[in-house]
């Protein structure tokens, strides 16, 4: 009895070994299937599993549009940038070792809703913070009603309140936005006074906490006597009507003002232009919307110069830090802007029309560029209140968490002494008032243009507080060749045109190129100026011109992950060479750029102008006084795709070979197992010679030209170890396992290697 169940046990494990070495095989081909695609990094894992506990929430106040016909896609770019950013710090650990949640609380533009949002929030118990709530008048009603709440709850609340008096006296609540008093209303009276304006008036809407403290601050720094007419209109649901606008014109014009404030919304704006045209009143108009949202005919009809302030969405430039990651990504993880929203007025009406089945989506458009610039902004004070918590011990309690965001907020992120940089732009708060501290830029829709641009004088605001002037440079880079780029050094040549208008003290001396190569024996820069034409009268070169021949090295940021099918972003950087002397970088139209480019082995794409505001960090090493020092830098950037011709003759088609060869060697018989296995290994060795005979990149991470070599290296393996097993007399024996393991072989190695070639194919089809 005991032998049969010996017997019996050894016949199962014989039976089971087979098994295993076929389960090990499959294995194999999951494992290399697998290692053509990238893993998740080990140490996010970690990371992860090391957040535990109760979860801290961070609460995100919005109010969407119901009464448009396309959805703007803000919610919906804040929602996947902020768990972006949310997955991110989870991944590193969390707020103090526990879990970040966040949840999105919409009120749909609803007073009771706004009121009812916040509530719910503070009723929390895992509250860490608040960020949202964007109205003034929202937002004061909010105050009315739960502000002593919100200050005992003493939780973190970065809001978007323009009017800082609204939340002067909670030591918790802070702005994203600049300070009305602060920033708007000194930057438009300084506007006035450089401009020579003598003569302004102001138009807006009364009882609306916006408007009224717009115009109330502007008398109180201009004075009354100097405003000649200041008219405040009542409005029904925020709109104006016809004979209230026409006896403000009539009023107004009386007075013959030299410009006017308009504090009335884009909703009234082309009204109350169109009533001004009537009455042959047209001064210099200012108004506190944007320009572009008005209707093109109405702005470009009027006989005089449009203005405006404008924080970001500068007219033919992007916000650099936004394009950057575009164009590293597809289009689509970038697309929010044009669902339909039913349940508007204008599909019931007729006003809303579907669009073309044919348009093209484009996540450049300015309305989708505001909804990642919004999501962006949202996911920056996510990171922003990790980051404060970044020291805080696993221990800590949720009260004391509340108060370290807080005090790390007004300590380390004071406006010039301290600023966080955010992937939307750099984040610093004024102590007192708590509000953002970003200066605007005057932006100016000059008469006939019909395109806007950066007005030639703009104020950014000094480390005393003061508004200091900086220049326009109306000015562009006309690249003519981009070569010898250098994967592992990060550099490439390029020769370009620098153009500039010759107003007063433009000069190319002023411009430092920030991204030039720094030789290190001779610790100078590789550059060469020519000057072709450095302005005044000339028979061949426009009078009002500057132009410059530059060539040179630059740096530049490869991403090499999709390597050989990979594109890059080649940039010529410019920033001012002293902080004394700031200046802002106005390119032409995209239209009007030269798209002619010559470079060696790569393809332009496109191109684009972005912006940036980076600052040098300043410590005082004897008092330990921190302090930054900020300044605009502009970017000419173009995209460029590598040619991939060479590498398919030089690795994919001899990889190619080296398969095929290794494959049809299981056609051989068994009886020559050692020919078999000698084509195999010498498939194998060959592909590792390919490998090492390449030129080797100084990557970070695994290329995937890296990763095609790994996979035919698993397929080759995996062969020779199915040749093994073919004559190993444990399987030669069974005729359902040999035929298992040459199913294997014939049909799902190809299987595998097509797959790859799909996937490689995909991802070279989808760059531009």
């Amino acid at each position: 009895m005991v032998v049969c169940i010996d017997f019996v046990t050894r016949r199962t494990a014989e039976q089971r070994l087979p098994l295993r070495l076929v389960s090990l095989a499959m294995l194999y081909v999951l494992v290399a299937a697998f290692s053509f695609t990238s893993a998740i990094p080990a140490r996010a894992i970690n990371d992860a599993e090391a957040a535990k506990g109760p979860p801290v929430t961070i609460a995100i106040l919005f109010s969407s549009r119901t009464d448009v016909c396309h959805d703007t896609g803000e919610l919906a770019a804040i929602k996947r940038l902020v768990e972006r950013e949310r997955e991110r710090i989870n991944a590193r650990g969390g707020i103090a070792g526990r879990p970040l949640d966040v949840r999105i609380l919409d009120d749909e533009r609803d007073d009771a809703r706004t009121i009812a949002n916040v509530r719910t929030a503070l009723a929390e118990p895992n509250l860490l913070a608040m960020v949202g709530l964007s109205s003034s008048s929202r937002a004061k009603l909010v105050f009315d009603t739960l502000g002593k709440k919100i200050g005992e709850s003493a939780v973190p609340f970065l809001s978007e309140i323009s009017v800082s008096s609204i939340f002067a006296a909670y030591r918790n609540v802070f702005t994203t936005r600049p300070s009305q008093d602060e920033e708007r209303i000194p930057v438009m009276a300084a506007f006035t006074r450089s401009y020579g304006y003598s003569r302004p008036a102001y138009v807006g809407i009364a009882g609306s906490v916006f408007s009224t403290a717009l115009g109330d601050g502007l008398n109180t720094l201009l004075g009354p006597e100097t405003i000649v007419a200041d008219q405040r209109l009542s409005a029904r649901e925020g709109k104006l009507d016809g004979p209230a606008i026409a006896t403000a014109v009539g009023n107004i014009a009386a007075k013959n003002p030299d410009l006017i404030f308009l504090g009335v919304g884009s909703r009234n704006t082309p009204e109350i232009i169109k009533q001004l045209v009537a009455s042959q009143t047209t001064p210099a108009l200012f108004v506190t919307g944007r320009i572009e949202q008005l209707p093109a005919d109405v702005v470009n009809s009027y006989p005089n110069a449009i203005y405006q302030l404008a924080w970001d969405g500068l007219p033919e430039a992007f916000n650099n830090r936004m394009r950057k990651l575009i164009a590293i990504e597809r289009d689509s993880d970038w697309l929010f802007e044009g669902t339909p929203i039913r349940s508007s007025p204008g599909w019931a009406n007729g006003a809303c029309k579907e669009r073309p089945e044919d348009a093209d989506p484009d996540p450049l458009e300015s309305a989708n560029l505001r909804a990642i610039g919004r999501g962006a902004q949202y996911a920056d004070m996510v990171a922003l209140i990790a980051r404060a918590t970044r020291d805080a011990e696993r221990t800590t309690d949720l009260s004391d968490l509340r108060r370290i965001v807080t005090t790390h907020i007004s300590r380390d992120y004071a406006a010039g002494r301290g600023t966080f940089k955010g992937t939307f732009q750099n984040w610093s708060f004024d102590p007192v008032s708590r509000t953002a501290a970003r200066s605007p830029m005057v932006v100016i829709l000059p008469r006939g243009l019909g395109r806007t641009q950066l007005a030639p004088i703009q104020f950014l605001k000094s480390r005393d507080g003061r508004f200091t002037k900086a220049s326009t440079l109306y000015l562009d880079v006309d690249l003519i060749k981009a070569h010898r780029v250098d994967d592992n050094e990060k550099t490439f040549f390029a020769e370009f045109y620098l153009s500039m208008r010759a107003n007063e003290g433009a000069t190319l001396d002023k411009i430092e190129f920030a991204n030039a190569y720094l030789d290190p024996r001779t610790n100078g820069r590789q550059i060469t100026i020519e000057v072709v034409h450095g302005g005044g009268a000339s028979d061949t070169y426009p009078a009002t011109m500057r132009i410059y021949k530059v060539s040179g090295r630059f740096l530049f940021e490869p991403r090499l992950a999709a390597y050989p099918f990979d594109q890059q972003l080649f940039a010529i950087e410019l920033q001012p060479k002293s902080g004394d002397r700031p200046f802002i970088i106005q390119p032409p139209p995209f239209d009007l750029r030269d798209s002619s480019v010559i470079s060696d082995s790569w393809e332009p794409v496109t191109q684009y102008v972005g912006y940036d505001e980076d600052f040098v960090p300043v410590v005082d090493a004897y008092t330990l006084e921190p302090s930054v020092v900020p300044f605009y830098k502009a970017s000419f950037a173009w995209i460029m795709k590598r040619e991939t011709t060479d590498y398919f003759l030089r690795v994919v088609v001899p990889l190619a070979f080296i398969l095929i060869v290794a494959y049809l060697s299981i056609f051989i018989p068994r009886s020559h197992f050692e020919a078999i296995v000698t084509i195999q290994v010498t498939a194998l060795l060959s592909a590792v010679a390919l490998y090492l005979s390449l030129p080797q990149l100084d990557s970070d991470t695994a290329t995937l030209s890296d990763r095609l070599f790994v996979f035919d290296y698993m397929m080759v393996s995996l062969m020779i170890a199915i040749s093994i097993m073919r004559v190993n007399p444990h399987i030669a024996s069974r005729k359902w396992l040999t035929g298992a393991l040459d199913l294997i072989h014939v049909a799902a190695i190809p299987a595998l290697v097509a797959l790859a070639g799909f996937y490689v194919y995909r991802l070279s089809a989808a760059l531009p």
